[in-house]
């Protein structure tokens, strides 16, 4: 089942969230405690998560900005992996935002990670451009990618 942020007390989500990407990423999470902290509580953002027996597996935060979507993290447990849960919290994300009338989704991920590369080009990302030394620890560019979600209706 996938909930949204509010099934949540702030502070322990943001524990259990950096927590997960100290264990998801190979680098380490990419955000303090504090600073997932500060971004759950942003009226303009949400993080949908999966719990499994009480233990957060898998979470998707975004930030959407008028007809805009950029997402933020993107995470699964490692022991977790292979199994579905991103391309899952990543249908609901847009799912929900297309019915929200939302136009485009933005990401950045490392340019190494080709893993996840090839999931959101499935979802039907395309590479829009680069960010050179986006990431740090170690250095990486950054491969921004984007989803329409919706046609801009024809001109007559």
């Amino acid at each position: 089942m996938i909930e949204e942020k509010t099934a949540f007390k702030d502070e322990q989500l943001a524990y259990e969230l950096w927590q997960l990407s100290e264990d998801a990423f190979s680098t380490g999470s990419p955000w303090t405690k504090e600073q997932f902290l500060t971004d759950i509580q942003q009226p303009q953002t949400n993080y949908l998560v999966v719990r499994e027996e009480n233990k957060i597996i898998g979470f998707l935060g975004y930030t959407r900005v008028l007809d805009e979507v950029e997402v933020t993290n993107l995470a699964v447990l490692t022991t977790e992996q292979q199994k579905g849960i991103a391309r899952r919290l990543l249908q609901e994300m847009l799912q929900r935002e297309k019915a929200n009338q939302a136009y485009s989704v933005f990401l950045e991920v490392r340019q190494s990670n080709v893993a996840a590369q090839h999931l959101y080009e499935s979802e039907k990302f395309r590479q829009v451009g680069k960010r050179k030394a986006y990431y740090h620890e170690p250095d990486e560019d950054a491969v921004i990618m984007c989803t329409k979600l919706k046609t801009e209706a024809m001109k007559h």
